[in-house]
């Protein structure tokens, strides 16, 4: 079912630029956080999880102040839209949902976990551990002017969602994946794509689905019909994606190794390394602002992480003529 694969990295992806972006602008939000693991930006606010306090922070760049949410024992992924923050709390046991406006927060559903957000829709799946069985898979709908929860598949995946579209990963028994969606309008399900190998890390963004397949991104244009292959490191992970744009990870996020931010323009099928610490990770793209976590102030064990905005397009002051 495969349209086209574009192979567009090569090894200068392992050759250190010279610069990081000719146009860019990198700033430190935060230091000394412990153990940043996950981003996330929408409008201007970033978001960040910490793993040894458990908690969700969240950043206001317009008055540069930060804000701390309690996180109830976070694990995986943090997602935003609007004001509304969602992450899996207690430990993995339960979906969260903070409104930065308000102050408040909100336990969604118990026992599940991996939650994605789109206006007033949260998505997620159940708990699952290692070792039980799967008759109680699922994908779930969560309406939240509604407050009805609706399951749509009886899979365990990490589902995603944009506009009225639902996104999520099925085990095809031929060692591969099915992409899978579901349309809120229609109720309808279907299979966008098939690929030969698992799939992991699901996002999508308008009509593009992007993934991570054998350590490698790939994007699929529902409407195109086509799917490329963006990357052919084959240790790539962490795929956020934003209009035109797609960041992600290049390296092993969880080790001492080196890893670094790039990011893939869909229209030109070009690629531009943003990082050049050999320290960043957990990439979150939102308009011109990319956001990730970065060790490179601690050189020894990476355990203090600053979080890091790098604007594409900075604002210029105007110069008055003297």
């Amino acid at each position: 079912m495969r349209n086209e694969v574009l192979s567009i990295f090569t090894i200068f992806i392992f050759v250190a630029s010279t610069t990081v972006a000719s146009a860019g602008k990198e700033t430190q939000l935060t230091y000394g956080q412990r153990l940043t693991q996950h981003t996330s930006i929408y409008d201007n606010h970033v978001l960040w999880t910490e793993s040894t306090a458990n908690n969700v922070h969240a950043y206001d760049l317009n008055t540069g102040k930060q804000i701390e949410i309690v996180g109830n024992y976070v694990v995986g992924k943090i997602n935003v839209y609007g004001n509304k923050v969602v992450w899996t709390g207690d430990d993995g046991d339960a979906v969260y949902m903070y409104d930065i406006s308000t102050g408040n927060e909100t336990k969604i559903a118990s026992e599940m976990r991996s939650p994605d957000i789109y206006e007033n829709y949260i998505v997620y799946t159940n708990n699952y551990y290692y070792g039980q069985d799967h008759q109680h898979d699922g994908i779930y709908l969560y309406d939240l002017n509604a407050h009805t929860e609706t399951k749509i598949a009886s899979v365990y995946s990490s589902p995603a969602i944009y506009d009225k579209i639902v996104v999520w990963t099925e085990d095809n028994n031929k060692n591969g994946s099915e992409i899978c969606k579901y349309d809120i309008s229609t109720h309808q399900i279907g299979i966008i794509t098939t690929a030969s190998s698992p799939v992991s890390e699901l996002d999508i963004y308008g009509n593009v689905v992007v993934w991570i397949e054998s350590g490698n991104v790939y994007i699929y244009d529902i409407d195109a019909h086509k799917m490329t292959q963006v990357t052919n490191s084959g240790n790539t992970s962490q795929p956020a994606i934003y209009d035109d744009r797609i960041v992600y990870t290049i390296g092993d996020p969880y080790s001492g190794g080196k890893k670094d931010i790039y990011m893939y323009e869909i229209s030109t099928a070009k690629t531009k390394r943003i990082t050049t610490s050999t320290r960043a990770f957990g990439p979150s793209v939102y308009g011109d602002k990319i956001v990730y976590a970065d060790s490179r102030s601690d050189l020894n064990n990476g355990e203090v992480r600053g979080v890091y905005l790098y604007d594409l397009k900075p604002k210029t002051e105007n110069l008055k003529k003297s």
